[in-house]
């Protein structure tokens, strides 16, 4: 990857990790559910979900940023985020949905484009 790939992909794995970071936050500070009825299997799924997509994405993040030329990550990465987003459209939640398949597709694309030689 030349410099600005790895910017836009850090960019990118950053926002990912701001955004299904926000489910875990707001369920430790009892944001997420009412305080009268139990967590349900839909919020459970939401947590789980963004807990793996935000521990793949950081160390995506992390192998980048230290292993610049190195690609393996990129595998886990994909797999788990479709794993997220097909549990996210079998349990009606379109934003875990839409975020897992954007990060799917787009950060791979990223990562494995050709580099260009110098002119």
């Amino acid at each position: 990857m030349n410099r600005w790939q790895r910017a836009v992909v850090g960019v990118l794995l950053l926002l990912e990790m701001a955004v299904v970071a926000q489910p875990a936050v707001r369920a430790g500070v009892g944001d997420l559910t009412p305080a009268n009825r139990p967590i349900g299997p839909h919020q459970g799924m939401l947590l789980a979900s963004c807990t793996i997509l935000l521990v793949t994405a950081g160390a995506g993040l992390a192998t980048m940023l230290v292993r610049p030329r190195s690609r393996t990550w990129v595998a886990t990465f994909t797999a788990a985020h479709a794993a997220a987003a097909a549990l996210g459209w079998a349990h009606g939640l379109p934003l875990l949905t839409l975020v897992s398949a954007l990060a799917a597709s787009a950060v791979p694309a990223l990562v494995l484009l050709p580099e260009q030689p110098p002119q």
